[in-house]
């Protein structure tokens, strides 16, 4: 088992994370934090978002689609939603909401990403209608006040067509179709697209603009040989040029999110989602102009939708997905972390049946998801904040006195270090003067010394710890069995001394051997600017990927040259959560 071969590529990760924690790159953040937004028949108003945040605050969710409400001067109801309309509106409709939306962000202690709703309906304005647009637009700089007063992220952007006939994105469906052709109803539907963006920028050029599907609806067309040909086709055929006008006038603070409503609904597998993951990426840029492709490169991202009532639908629904042995709630699990990987930031759940807090939508069946959907709470939020799910469940463990430290010699508690005959060791894999129950590795250049310190030791007592002195690259070994789908919380303590760096690689085998593909490797470091000279804990919750049958551990350090360069870990943990 030649790790030699295999190692550089986390060492190579390790060296990144050197000049993450160097002085030269200390503004570096670290990775973005993935997020997920509920979304459903339960939809919240900003009223009874602020009269049940206490409840809705406890959801698995980062935040929330709200639809807001307004009252016109003669006290008729007025919804943010419905923007696409030439019948004017006024701000001080609005003001109650703002209120709400105020208290709402100042005591929400979880549900803070929340975003206003607007949609592409009554859709009864036609492109060149200059006065209609108007109004249009000015609902959408009312819209991005609501969201700047209110604290909200920014608009979550709905273009399907509920209103029919009119479909405001479908050519063959405009009042002037006889007068202008498609390509002038293009360039009309660009300029409007600059028109709203500039309206929402003058407001603040930092809000998000979060569609349910922006140009991944046109998977088929971005992939044909000619584009334009096969736009016509569509029933949002004027949606890119809209798209372009978006990004014409975006300033570059402004993000877009693709939905990927269509494809996420019955995605069902890593590969669908990546593949959907590329399509926006990638194959969309087909259906960009030129001169928008840096921007949509770098102010686009791609998120996923994922629908609930397909993992409890029957199996003669469209919308159905199927368990395959496992529970429905497994299932959404595994699909949800799937989306959560490929995503750039946000997954959006979206659900018709049931509920996650009251509401008085009356098409909404009175139970909970979380009653229909055992474990789900649990299940959601394990992908995206699974230390909170692990340090749960090592809770109920150690209450039952079931928490088993499955690593060997975890402590450094045993004095004496291995004396191993070298024959006897896993090729390069050096068992000798290693702790107990540990071997260690370094690269055939590096001349570092790998031994147990019993004279230094996290917390109390005398255990000892794992010491590397003047290594190049290169970490203790420890392998564990372990079975694809299962979960893990990995930790352990480092101190460090002098230059270069320390931290936790996770790796994984064949019940074989074998080394499997580098994509789930992990690396476990510390922040940048965090002091180590004290003792750190460095944690993370690792899943076992297909057709993996061993962990394996690796407490590794690297970049160390002079003698005061030296790294200790102790207290090494592994404890199985699922």
């Amino acid at each position: 088992m030649n790790i030699y071969r295999i190692l550089p590529r986390i060492l190579i990760g390790a060296g990144l994370s050197l000049l993450i924690s160097s002085p030269a790159f200390a503004q570096t953040e670290s990775r973005t934090r993935k997020k997920l937004i509920q979304l459903g028949w339960d939809k919240p108003t900003a009223a009874t978002l602020r009269a049940n945040l206490a409840q809705m605050d406890q959801t698995p969710f980062d935040g929330a689609l709200i639809g807001v409400r307004g009252k016109d001067d003669n006290g008729k109801e007025v919804e943010a939603r419905l923007a696409f309309s030439n019948v004017p509106w006024k701000k001080e409709w609005f003001q109650q909401s703002v209120d709400d939306l105020k208290v709402v962000r100042s005591q929400a202690k979880k549900l803070t990403e929340n975003f206003i709703q607007v949609g592409a309906n009554p859709g009864n304005v036609d492109w060149f209608d200059d006065a209609g647009w108007e109004q249009v637009i000015e609902h959408f700089r009312i819209a991005a006040w609501i969201a700047k007063e209110g604290n909200l992220k920014g608009i979550i952007f709905d273009p399907e067509a509920y209103t029919k006939p009119h479909r405001q994105f479908d050519y063959s469906l405009q009042a002037q179709t006889g007068k202008h052709s498609f390509e002038q109803y293009q360039a009309k539907a660009r300029q409007r697209g600059r028109e709203v963006i500039s309206a929402i920028a003058s407001v603040d050029p930092n809000l998000m603009m979060y569609t349910l599907f922006m140009l991944s609806v046109h998977e088929g067309v971005a992939k044909a040989d000619h584009p334009q040909a096969a736009l016509l086709s569509s029933g949002y055929n004027l949606y890119p040029a809209f798209i372009n006008g978006w990004l014409d006038a975006a300033p570059p603070s402004m993000i877009f999110v693709d939905g990927c409503e269509i494809q996420g609904y019955l995605a069902d597998s890593q590969l669908d989602f990546l593949r959907s993951a590329n399509l926006m990426r990638n194959t969309a840029l087909n259906l960009v102009a030129p001169e928008n492709h840096q921007k949509y490169l770098s102010q686009v991202q791609a998120s996923f939708g994922i629908y609930l009532d397909a993992y409890i639908n029957p199996p003669t629904s469209f919308w159905y997905i199927d368990s395959e042995g496992s529970t429905p709630t497994q299932r959404l699990q595994a699909n949800v972390q799937y989306a959560i990987d490929a995503a750039n930031e946000y997954v959006w759940i979206y659900g018709e049946k049931y509920r996650w807090w009251p509401t008085t939508n009356g098409s909404v069946n009175p139970q909970s998801w979380g009653e229909v959907l055992p474990g789900i709470h649990d299940a959601l939020l394990s992908t995206t904040r699974p230390q909170m799910i692990a340090q749960k469940t090592i809770t109920q463990a150690q209450m039952s006195g079931k928490l088993i430290n499955l690593l060997k010699n975890g402590d450094f508690s045993e004095k004496k270090p291995n004396v191993v005959s070298p024959e006897n060791n896993k090729q390069d894999w050096n068992a000798v003067g290693a702790p107990a129950g540990w071997s260690s590795w370094q690269t055939g250049y590096s001349q570092g010394t790998f031994s147990q310190d019993n004279s230094v030791n996290h917390g109390e007592g005398e255990s000892g710890s794992a010491r590397i002195d003047r290594t190049s690259s290169g970490c203790f070994i420890q392998s564990i069995n372990v079975k694809p789908g299962e979960s893990y919380i990995v930790s352990a303590w480092i101190r460090q001394t002098g230059n270069g760096n320390g931290w936790i690689g996770v790796r994984w085998q064949t019940s074989a051997g074998k080394w499997t593909d580098e994509p789930s490797d992990v690396m476990i470091v510390n922040p940048p600017g965090s002091q180590t000279a004290s003792w750190q804990k460095l944690e993370s919750v690792v899943t076992v990927p297909a057709h993996a049958g061993k962990l394996v551990m690796l407490l590794s350090a690297g970049g160390q040259s002079q003698p005061q360069d030296v790294v200790w870990f102790d207290d090494a943990q592994l404890f199985k959560i699922k």
